[in-house]
């Protein structure tokens, strides 16, 4: 699935070690989509994992085109979706 649109949150980077000793970080975006003809666009939160997430810093504004999964999953009795970044480009635009 794809979006393209702005950057309205970009939220704090966390960064942990796994149950298996590996280092992983994680960066949540929220993007609003840019389709003019959408009387109410769409916000998306994407998660940004290790090598997904862009050296330089993301800002709130920037236009992006998101390539993305959805995963559902059940844990304890409730179902959880993650929406994960597969390709990420920021627009120079």
């Amino acid at each position: 699935m794809r979006i393209t649109g702005k950057i309205s949150q970009v939220l704090p980077l966390q960064q942990g070690v796994s149950n298996h000793g590996a280092e992983w970080r994680k960066q949540t975006i929220v993007v609003v989509e840019a389709d003019p003809s959408i009387a109410f666009p769409n916000e998306v939160a994407l998660d940004l994992f290790n090598d997904k997430i862009p050296v330089t810093q993301l800002t709130v504004g920037q236009l992006v085109d998101v390539h993305f999964s959805i995963r559902t999953r059940e844990y304890n009795g409730r179902v959880y979706n993650e929406i994960n970044v597969v390709k990420f480009t920021v627009s120079n635009n």
